[in-house]
């Protein structure tokens, strides 16, 4: 049996890798999975000792692949097509990418196959919240929308952040963020504020921090366009022009500030 994980969302992939292996080890009392790394020498002639090794005390044994297209397609797909359904070995695979036209059969059945996109709208304010009540920390609507502004698709980073809130308080306004020291708060509504201004020397200064600190420009459009409530229209045909290609976040950023 092969489970293939994939998707650019690296923190619910692993929480889902996770997940599988205490299963795996709840089920055979305890015992771990053995793990071969592909960009290791030799690691696939081990893996393929391995598969033929089959001792009269197991009744059946797992593996986790890291870095599986690290081997040539051609390679891989010779080791793991036998194993598709063979109930007797557990292959675990964990990519950030789609596999190429020659691996296609991972994302096909018998092969368990678990998806991790990146979150946006809807479902990632869920995330959000769920993830806040796993934390056990109550978030009002105000703080998740800016949560959701400022981490747009790095649930990783969400994540840490609501551990730093849960340690502080059980129940977060947004009034809280402003004034608690949480490490997102003075950056981002400095930023946020500043970007704002009515002043453009205020405005260019803003402008120059996140540039320095390296923030990314596209969580800042994210926030300023959910913040910035007079200049939605005005958002909306800026994110569509870099959405096609015309534009990139920094430029539609730089155009903000000197408009």
């Amino acid at each position: 049996m092969i489970i293939f994980l994939y998707g650019a969302d690296d923190y619910r992939r692993h929480k889902a890798k996770k997940e599988i292996i205490a299963n795996s080890e709840k089920k055979h009392s305890g015992r771990r999975p053995s793990v071969f790394d592909m960009e290791n020498k030799d690691e696939a002639v081990r893996f393929e000792e391995f598969i033929r090794n089959q001792s009269i005390f197991e009744t059946s044994k797992s593996a986790i692949l890291e870095n599986a297209f690290a081997l040539p397609a051609k390679e891989l797909s010779r080791l793991l097509k036998p194993l598709i359904k063979d109930g007797a070995i557990n292959i675990l695979l964990s990519e950030k990418k789609k596999p190429v036209k020659e691996l296609d059969f991972l994302l096909k059945d018998p092969v368990i196959v678990r998806e991790s996109e990146t979150l946006t709208g809807p479902a990632w304010i869920s995330f959000i919240k769920a993830e806040a009540r796993a934390c056990g920390v109550t978030l009002d609507d105000g703080v998740v929308r800016l949560l959701g502004s400022v981490y747009a698709g790095d649930s990783w980073s969400l994540v840490t952040e609501l551990q730093k809130i849960a340690s502080l308080k059980s129940s977060i306004t947004q009034k809280d963020l402003s004034s608690f020291n949480f490490e997102i708060a003075p950056d981002y509504w400095a930023l946020v504020n500043g970007m704002k201004s009515h002043d453009m020397r205020s405005r260019i200064l803003a402008l120059e921090k996140m540039f320095s600190a390296n923030e990314n420009a596209a969580k800042m459009f994210n926030m300023l366009a959910s913040q910035w409530r007079e200049k939605i229209p005005q958002m909306a045909e800026y994110d569509f022009m870099v959405k096609s290609g015309k534009l990139n976040y920094e430029e539609v950023l730089v155009d903000l500030v000197l408009g």
